[in-house]
């Protein structure tokens, strides 16, 4: 009866730690991806401004 309280207790604390690592996994990917969408929104955004900006020829009056 001991031997498989004991073996028991064993897979549990393996199941804790493999359940540890895992989600330190999961965190750190989680965390890298979040990283990419906010850059890849930014150049986006950047590359979308710089689209539609124009330069003023010279001589030319403003427009307001």
């Amino acid at each position: 009866m001991w031997c498989y309280y004991n073996y028991e207790r064993m897979r549990r604390g393996a199941d804790f730690y493999l359940l540890q690592s895992n989600s330190t996994y999961v965190n750190s990917w989680s965390a890298l991806q979040s990283l990419v969408i906010i850059t890849a929104g930014y150049l986006q955004l950047y590359f979308l401004k710089r689209l539609f900006k124009t330069k003023p020829a010279e001589g030319d009056k403003p427009r307001c």
